[in-house]
């Protein structure tokens, strides 16, 4: 007999299983009990509560209905395979086979016409696909059409466009007869079973005693009826989830029920007195659960009512008592009733059992997550990792956030999670990197595509590479000018313009030259050879060269057409050639060769014996593999995060749901325009959208403690408001009618909602501020407070105090002037040992557009070297030409020409200054006092570090000063004129008079040049010293000045100081290269005030007198 049990909660129908198998086994001990599930999450869950009840889960199977169902129909009917011949695969290959031999039928015109569209292969094997999948749900849901079809009655006959859908149907079933393979599929079994079971002499064998079928959400009708059939035979349980103790298949959507009213007030009538809501959100939600009660209810069945009784103890439960009972609290009409047993509940302002958090990105959804499950954690110590649920609409969108915030978790902090429903692609790199390889056809050859196919391990072994020989192949594309393309003819199969600059060829011709001949700066053969390459590190060119010509013969391998067989040995030849895996890689290796196996059976069983192209291979491969799923970690004892897929409503504790937005969730899956049930709808047909409500109806029922929700609740760009998913404003508007919080006048989703700030390390999570804003990541309340220290003006507090003077009995010149090219990058790099810098190696996948400063700094250096070598400008520009650093063509010709008579014309205004044979200065320059050495072992008053005091000594400066002429010492450089320039100029200078040189100072750039007069050695040693001292104040303290605002100031502030400030701030703050975007200057003093009085003082202490002697050159042109 089949009995259905009704429960609001999985944990009743769980225990109502339980003692089902504990108290009455089946007799015979090696039969398996069968419990029909409809994911394998449901399995995993019953298992684990089965075991932990039983003591162990052995002997279980849990198959999913159509399965069981299919080999029940193998026991029960003669000549019935094991696999139908109907099923979506083998239906997909049968029509890529017969379709086109029907398109020239005038009912096939519209297929016909959509196929003209385009000449892709692909596009027929896509239709075919579809037409596949939607034959199969017909087969499911529509078997009266297959049955009518196959008799020759045309129905639906009201859309004459689709009548190639029967034609088409009695084409499959001709070949698959002819074929020789039995008539069965699911469409006309179950009358059959259904008749040869109500024969009260049949006999069943190889089935079961008894059957359960636990928490299926819905069922189609075909499917009831031959397990009632089959209840006629032996025992079978049905356990149903059922959201409300009352019967509600006949409730409408408030919104449906509005729509009906506007259509029969205009009539006379009162759709309110044919339909009810009950409750509104069951009504909005539930349609597929709603459909499925209907069915069952019409099968007149005994059923067994477990339902738990109504808890008003906290907002969430109130809400699943309020669905449990029906109950439309607080509705209008209610009010009017005044039934105080549906008047609006009181919760305290402390009920967190329904959380909404508003985020600004999906990152900071997963961080605002952390914390409050810390909080949960904290707050219940009763409280598992196996108990959170968090699901989403899509894991794989999330995933890469999840591993960057719980993966990177402090120890104390850390939470063990694990993350399901990636497919195999996405979790298995060497599937990546197979898909890729055979997509080479279609392949732009990029640096980051070719660097991800290297650094798989398993073809780094196979080409004998290590991981160094990997980072210097990096560092060769990066330098030689790769960027994309094999060659000018690989260009050219995609579509571009032939040519040859910053293709692989190109820059293997440039490494291989250079390894030839070895440091050279002329062209060789239109080649300009890199050098960079020697020694041992030539193996790994000629392996780097091996892979190239690999991947361009598997380029021209992977085109065309050919039989499945010639592509499986084609696809094992390419995975020996490129991977030597090892015993990680066994799992990837199994899933292609079980997708290709799986292909091969299928052409057999459909004699599909013609050429397939690679395109739809590929296809084929990416669907098979994208479509293995990572399930088996779902239940693992850690923290879940899933997608919202079908029977995940397992009890939890506490159930998460993010990406609640509306543009995302409910999910919209549009149906086919060839649908017919779209025009034709019954009940129980299945739509993404409504799958999608009953999984958050689920979703709100399963959580037992806590239902948290967050959505991007503002857009990251401009701060704008979005509003979450309609089914949580769905919620809130019902909560807002059915409850309130104690003490507060706001509406309850005002007080449910809580925004979070832009970032992680927002003062608003570490002032105390709000109480429901916090963080438990300490690594983001250090710079809150070191941010509150630095705004008092207290830029020692950055190092708890002033550093421990260092020893300095010499000092070089050249250190001196590159603290002042930037004292506060100084003190981080040489006194702290701390860079901020990013040393991945960035690599480029479009040629050069245009130059980049840097590379034109460069590049315009070089020119210069050239010149002042005597080499010529014409030689080093064709270098540069053929080294891949301009644009390509006439573009790169412009750059080139502007570049060449920019130095031309740096190089005639030197020229006149560099008579005679330079000469070099040395610089030895005693200050007594203002150097320091270790005492006798003292230990400082502060005890600091708990170093020694340290005495005063003279220092030494010394140095050399290079390119002194007659006229005086030429300095220059090939960028603009900054202020840097004139400051290191201006010490240089002083140190040549100070050691005695009267010389004058004259500095050459492109656009403006200047020099300073001889200055007084006196004065020299005077200036020198006082640079020195603050030179020393800087080791112990990030100087609050800095050279290109000091400079606006110093030009500025005798003419006008009002305008002088304005600038040196607007140098400081500007968006294009201001020192306010400096990462060590943001570090200490991230606000212009905090440096305003130091830059102003400091200069004016330090190069007043500069200015006395600066004279600006005219520029001769």
């Amino acid at each position: 007999m089949l009995r259905i049990y009704h429960s609001n909660a999985l944990d009743t129908l769980r225990d109502i299983l339980v003692e089902m198998i504990k108290n009455d086994p089946q007799s015979d001990p090696f039969l398996a009990d069968q419990i029909l599930v409809q994911s394998p999450g449901m399995a995993q869950w019953l298992k684990l509560e089965l075991a932990e009840r039983l003591g162990i889960a052995a002997n279980i199977e849990f198959p999913l209905p159509a399965s069981f169902l299919w080999k029940v129909f193998v026991a029960a009917l003669d000549d019935v395979p094991e696999r139908s011949a109907y099923n979506k695969a083998s239906m997909t290959w049968v029509l890529m086979r017969i379709l086109p031999e029907h398109l020239n039928d005038d009912l096939f015109s519209i297929l016909r016409q959509y196929l003209k569209q385009d000449d892709d292969p692909l596009r027929l094997y896509h239709l075919c696909a579809k037409v596949a999948d939607l034959y199969d749900q017909y087969l499911v849901y529509r078997p009266d059409w297959i049955a009518a079809w196959e008799q020759g009655d045309d129905q639906p006959a009201d859309d004459q466009e689709q009548r190639w859908q029967p034609v088409l149907w009695r084409a499959i079933v001709a070949d698959t007869s002819a074929r020789g393979l039995p008539h069965w599929h699911r469409a006309n079994m179950y009358d059959t079973f259904i008749s040869a079971l109500s024969d009260k002499s049949s006999v069943l064998s190889g089935v079961p005693q008894r059957i359960f079928v636990f928490g299926i959400s819905a069922l189609p009708q075909n499917y009831i009826e031959a397990l009632a059939a089959l209840g006629e035979k032996i025992d079978v349980h049905l356990m149903l989830a059922n959201p409300c103790r009352h019967y509600w298949g006949d409730i409408v959507d408030p919104a449906y029920l509005a729509r009906l009213n506007r259509l029969w007030l205009s009539k006379g009538q009162d759709a309110d007195s044919t339909y009810q809501t009950g409750h509104p959100l069951l009504a909005s939600m539930g349609k597929l659960g709603r459909d499925y009660l209907y069915l069952i209810q019409q099968m007149e069945l005994p059923e067994v009512g477990l339902f738990n009784d109504a808890c008003y103890d906290l907002m969430l439960s109130a809400l699943q008592s309020d669905i449990l009972e029906l109950n439309n609290r607080g509705s209008v009409l209610e009010h009017l009733h005044q039934d105080p047993d549906l008047m609006p509940i009181s919760f305290a302002a402390d009920d967190q059992s329904i959380q909404l958090h508003s985020a600004h990105s999906a990152l900071r959804e997963v961080e605002i997550l952390q914390d409050q499950l810390l909080a949960m954690f904290n707050d219940n110590a009763t409280l598992k990792p196996r108990d959170i649920i968090v699901m989403m609409p899509d894991v794989a969108h999330y995933a890469p956030y999840i591993d960057a915030v719980f993966g990177n978790a402090e120890q104390k902090c850390f939470l063990p999670y694990s993350i399901s429903d990636r497919s195999a692609e996405q979790e298995i790199p060497l599937l990546s990197s197979f898909m890729q390889l055979i997509a080479l056809n279609n392949s732009r050859f990029s640096v980051s595509e070719v660097i991800a196919l290297l650094e798989l391990p398993a073809t780094l072994r196979r080409f004998g590479l290590e991981q160094e020989d990997f980072e210097n192949i990096r560092h060769w594309i990066h330098e030689t000018g790769i960027h994309w393309g094999l060659d000018q003819a690989s260009r050219e199969d995609v579509g571009s313009v032939q040519f040859e600059q910053n293709s692989w060829h190109f820059g293997m011709d440039r490494l291989f030259s250079g390894y030839a001949l070895g440091a050279a700066d002329t062209v060789w053969n239109d080649i300009a050879p890199y050098d960079g390459v020697g020694g041992l590190s030539a193996a790994a060119l000629g392996q780097l060269s091996a892979f190239l010509t690999q991947l361009g013969q598997l380029k021209e391998l992977f085109s065309g057409e050919q039989s499945l067989t010639e592509w499986i040995v084609q696809i094992h030849q390419m995975m020996d050639s490129m991977y030597l895996p090892d015993e990680r890689d066994h799992e990837a290796l199994e899933l292609i060769y079980q997708a290709l196996e799986s292909l091969r059976e299928t052409f057999q069983e459909v004699t599909f014996e013609g050429s397939i192209d690679v395109a739809i291979l590929r296809d084929y491969l990416q669907e098979q593999l994208s479509s293995q799923r990572s399930s088996q970690r779902f239940l693992s004892g850690q923290i879940n995060f899933c997608t919202l897929i079908p029977m995940r409503a397992i009890p939890f504790k506490v159930v998460c749901l993010l990406g609640m937005n509306d543009s995302d969730y409910p999910r919209s899956l549009p149906p086919m325009g060839f649908d017919l049930m779209v025009d034709h709808p019954r009940k129980g047909d299945r739509s993404r959208r409504d799958d999608d409500r009953y999984l958050f109806l689920e979703a709100l029922l399963s959580a037992r403690e806590t239902l948290y929700i967050s959505y991007v609740g503002r857009s990251i760009a401009d701060n704008s408001k979005r509003v979450p998913s309609v089914l949580v404003s769905e919620v809130l508007e019902y909560c807002d009618q059915a409850y309130r919080i104690e003490g507060l006048a706001l509406l309850v989703q005002q007080h449910l909602l809580l925004e979070h700030p832009l970032t992680a390390y927002s003062p608003a999570y570490f002032d105390a501020s709000s109480e429901r804003l916090f963080s438990y990541n300490a690594r983001w309340a250090i710079p809150q407070a070191e941010a509150a220290q630095v705004a008092r003006g207290q830029a020692e507090n950055f190092i708890k105090g002033k550093l421990q003077e260092t020893e300095c009995e010499q000092l070089e010149l050249e250190e001196l002037i590159m603290f002042y090219r930037h004292p506060i990058q100084y003190f981080f790099q040489k006194r702290m040992q701390i860079y901020f810098r990013d040393d991945e190696l960035v690599l480029s996948d479009e040629e050069p557009f245009h130059l980049e400063p840097l590379t034109d700094y460069h590049l315009r250096k070089r020119l210069l070297k050239s010149a002042l070598r005597g080499d010529g400008l014409e030689a080093t520009g064709q270098y540069i030409r053929q080294s891949g650093v301009l644009p390509v063509g006439k573009a790169g010709d412009i750059e080139l020409f502007k570049r060449t008579r920019d130095i031309g014309e740096l190089y005639e205004k030197m020229q006149p200054l560099m008579t005679g044979e330079p000469r070099r200065l040395e610089i030895k320059l005693r200050f007594p006092g203002l150097g320091k050495l270790s005492g006798s072992g003292k230990l400082s008053e502060s005890g600091n570090c708990g170093s020694t005091e340290m005495e005063a000594c003279d220092l030494t400066l010394q140095g050399w000063v290079n390119d002194a002429y007659q006229g005086g010492v030429l300095k220059y450089d090939v960028s603009k004129v900054s202020g840097r320039h004139r400051f290191i100029t201006w010490i240089q200078h002083l140190a040549t008079c100070a050691a005695g040189f009267a010389e004058r100072t004259i500095y050459r750039g492109l656009s403006e040049q200047f020099s300073f007069k001889p200055v007084s050695a006196e004065l020299a040693h005077q200036e020198l010293t006082q640079l020195i001292s603050v030179y020393r104040e800087g080791q112990r303290l990030p100087l609050n000045w800095i050279p290109e605002p000091a400079w606006k100031w110093l030009s500025l502030r005798e003419k006008d100081e009002d305008r002088a400030r304005k600038d040196a701030q607007s140098r400081f703050e500007s968006d294009r290269g201001g020192d306010g975007s400096n990462p060590y200057v943001r570090r200490v003093y991230p606000e212009w005030r905090m440096l305003e009085s130091g830059v102003f003082a400091y200069s004016d202490q330090l190069f007043s007198e500069m200015m006395n002697y600066l004279e600006v050159d005219k520029d001769d042109n």
